[in-house]
């Protein structure tokens, strides 16, 4: 089986009539590297999240999201979404 960990920062920001709207998400190297740009784009946004996905041999198989950092205003519901495949 050949596992393999995605890291992924997701930024939020305040969009039309301030609803919070889900920027593009960032691949990023390490869970550190994620914590990081996470950290940075905090700064120029709403908030940020850092988090993991594992993938195994089958291509579509992903685990749930596991939250490595949380920085500034994020959503509650990605946080504990429990409806991510």
């Amino acid at each position: 089986m050949n596992k393999k960990t995605f890291y992924v920062v997701q930024a939020y920001e305040t969009g039309k009539r301030g609803v919070t709207s889900v920027g593009i998400p960032i691949e990023a190297r390490t869970s550190e590297d994620a914590t990081r740009i996470a950290k940075r784009l905090s700064i120029i946004r709403l908030g940020a999240i850092a988090f993991s996905r594992d993938s195994g041999s089958d291509e579509n198989s992903l685990s749930k999201p596991v939250i490595i950092a949380s920085f500034g205003q994020v959503p509650e519901t990605a946080i504990l979404r429990e409806d991510v495949p």
